[in-house]
């Protein structure tokens, strides 16, 4: 009995660190860690967003509020608004190609395993 009972506390302690080993295995998968490139991409980029959506909201509050005084020069600030419209599709294109990349690379190496 005791021989028996051994092997079979040997064999939970083996299968017990595979599990282990799958858990550690599988954290490592799903941590989330910026890349150089990436971090200066949001630091570089973010505030081009920021002020694209800061413009655009008070483009909106300005007619809104008072449209005698911003009517005139609507079509102005719409060029403008439009000209800047034009780096910041550019950027967000680029980092939804790269997030897109990212992810079937991910899961080609997730269907190798």
């Amino acid at each position: 009995m005791t021989q028996d009972n051994r092997e079979r506390i040997v064999k939970l302690e083996e299968e017990l660190l595979q599990a282990r080993s799958r858990v550690v295995d599988l954290e490592a998968k799903t941590k989330t860690t910026l890349t150089g490139g990436q971090f200066l991409t949001i630091v570089l980029i973010g505030p081009l967003f920021l002020a694209f959506v800061t413009l655009g909201v008070l483009i909106v509050w300005k007619t809104t509020s008072k449209p005698s005084e911003i009517a005139p020069h609507l079509d102005i600030i719409l060029v403008a608004f439009a000209i800047f419209a034009n780096p910041v599709t550019a950027a967000a294109s680029v980092i939804v190609s790269l997030m897109s990349d990212e992810i079937k690379s991910k899961i080609k190496d997730g269907g190798n395993e």
